[in-house]
């Protein structure tokens, strides 16, 4: 009777708890579509800075990319939400998170990208010259509609990995899933129920996801036969 007793009462509690992480979810997936959104953007700048003529443009890029993927995303939040208001510049911590995803993530993903280029024939940047194609030309309608045609999959794979990171973001007190299952757990003290129902619910957004890049890439890997 007694056990009966205590497990109606964690039933209810955990209905209680629902609104507030449904509402934990639905800023999680605003924070991951934005990082996504602009990571695959500045990605790409990124990506043909790096394989720029132009050594200064390289290396800024490589620069770049080594810094990103050098450093830990927890510290690289900590520093855009802590120590960057030291000179001025104050964001919220939705605003910080964002950022903070956006460039660790464009480092990977600018790497991505690279790739598909480097899959690309070098024939056809040599044939569009033959026709008098500009470098710019060269560039917009041949080789990168082709490099993101070909990271399609991998970087539909990364955005799972951009979904998760987005629990790191609760450390400077973003509005995410996992900040909305701290505050329950330390109102409630029930640690385990409230985990195992924040990890529930992160498979629940990050299955779909998996599944559709791996679709992706099958149907990728057969267009390439």
């Amino acid at each position: 009777m007694i056990s009966q007793f205590y497990s109606s009462i964690a039933k209810s509690v955990v209905w209680e708890w629902m609104p507030q992480l449904l509402e934990g979810v639905r800023h999680t997936l605003e924070m991951a579509l934005l990082s996504f959104a602009l990571s695959v953007i500045l990605g790409l700048i990124v990506a043909l800075m790096r394989m720029s003529e132009k050594r200064v443009i390289s290396w800024t890029a490589i620069v770049f990319i080594e810094v990103f993927r050098g450093t830990p995303l927890l510290v690289q939040l900590f520093i855009i939400y802590y120590a960057l208001p030291a000179v001025g510049l104050i964001f919220s911590p939705f605003v910080a998170g964002v950022i903070g995803l956006t460039l660790n993530s464009a480092a990977y993903i600018s790497e991505i990208y690279r790739s598909g280029f480097l899959s690309i024939d070098a024939g056809q940047k040599e044939a569009g010259k033959a026709i008098g194609m500009t470098g710019l030309q060269i560039q917009l309608q041949v080789l990168i509609p082709q490099a993101v045609l070909v990271s399609i999959p991998n970087l539909a794979g990364y955005g799972v990995t951009i979904l998760k990171s987005t629990s790191l973001a609760s450390i400077v007190s973003a509005p995410d899933l996992m900040m909305y299952a701290h505050d329950l757990s330390s109102e409630y003290f029930m640690p385990m129920k409230v985990y195992l129902i924040t990890a529930l619910l992160y498979i629940i957004m990050a299955y779909p996801l998996s599944r559709g890049a791996q679709h992706l890439e099958k149907v990728m890997g057969r267009g390439r036969r």
